[in-house]
């Protein structure tokens, strides 16, 4: 049985999957066989990244993005999407069982407790594996509900978008989120900037900018 593909667990701005059909046009001929090294060092949501893992046998692939929280949750969904998906799920129930009012309560409780993961998170003796799963559904859930799923922060790096107006967001969506995590299995996932993947490229690597 063909498996649905996997697709972006986050909405974003700047989103490629409405150009996908055009992108795959310059992809390189021998992609797949004689090139089998990807090498995104922006990925943002990932469009082209996971259009490319549904696609081809790769042997190295590296993604990279700026985003701190963005590369938590690409390493969370890889490493701990069963806690994860748990965590997503209470959110979601408790969400879509709220009248508009309650939502908007429940929501600014979680990005709240969002921008404190964070804090906490840049602290290294207070970092740890439960502060990411944590912060990685947060950024899910906040994703999926704020308006236009915004990611902005102030000048103190704490997200600061408003709730947005979704009757039923679909903020857990556990087969995307599995598929995605075995797709992620062999992917080297790095925070910073593009420069960060430099050393991983060669001439037999496949780079999308």
């Amino acid at each position: 049985t063909k498996r649905t593909p996997a697709k972006p667990f986050v909405k974003w701005a700047g989103g490629k999957g409405q150009l996908l059909p055009t992108i795959k046009k310059y992809s390189p001929p021998l992609l797949g066989t004689a090139i089998r090294k990807y090498c995104e060092p922006m990925v943002g949501a990932g469009a082209v990244l996971f259009d490319i893992l549904n696609t081809y046998e790769m042997d190295e692939v590296y993604i990279c993005d700026t985003n701190a929280e963005l590369i938590n949750s690409y390493r969370v969904i890889k490493d701990n999407v069963d806690e994860l998906i748990e965590l997503l799920m209470s959110y979601e129930n408790e969400h879509l069982k709220r009248d508009d009012d309650s939502r908007k309560e429940y929501y600014y409780y979680q990005r709240d407790l969002f921008n404190a993961e964070i804090i906490k998170a840049s602290n290294k003796y207070v970092a740890d594996d439960r502060n990411s799963i944590l912060r990685a559904a947060l950024f899910i859930y906040i994703n999926k509900t704020c308006f236009n799923g915004l990611y902005r922060v102030n000048k103190k790096g704490l997200y600061n978008v408003p709730m947005g107006s979704y009757k039923n967001p679909k903020i857990c969506d556990i087969d995307n989120l599995k598929r995605v995590s075995e797709l992620l299995q062999n992917v080297t996932i790095l925070c910073g900037d593009y420069t960060c993947v430099e050393q991983y490229v060669d001439e037999s690597t496949f780079v999308y900018f």
